[in-house]
């Protein structure tokens, strides 16, 4: 694991886990720090909108994928969306941006991790 920062369960964390993932991603030579940032966002807001716990955790790992951990054991869901529709798009991003990413529920703290591999477009 290259770093963890573990970050209130409020909105304006957001940004601040984006932006920390985002260049410790590219400086370990993530070629894709533009789905890096996208994914870090999604996923992050939706520890924040819907885990309720006090915190989640953003780790970026040596082999450059990242895993988000939030206190919520409840797997995500796939929502249907239309064009005008704001949110529930975040399970279609991972598939599109980072094939292969899985949700483990972590059985030694609760909750669960959100693993991926950002691809790029």
């Amino acid at each position: 694991m290259l770093a963890t920062v573990a970050f209130a369960c409020r909105p304006d964390t957001v940004a601040e886990a984006r932006t920390w993932a985002t260049k410790l991603y590219a400086l370990a030579g993530g070629a894709v720090p533009d789905a890096c940032e996208l994914l870090v966002s999604e996923v992050a807001t939706n520890a924040v909108l819907h885990a309720g716990g006090p915190e989640y955790t953003v780790s970026v790992l040596n082999d450059l994928s990242i895993a988000v951990w939030d206190s919520s054991s409840a797997m995500p869901q796939k929502r249907a969306t239309d064009e005008e529709s704001t949110c529930g798009r975040g399970l279609e991003l991972l598939e599109l941006l980072a094939p292969g990413y899985e949700v483990v529920p972590d059985n030694a703290q609760g909750g669960k991790t959100i693993r991926f591999t950002p691809k790029g477009w």
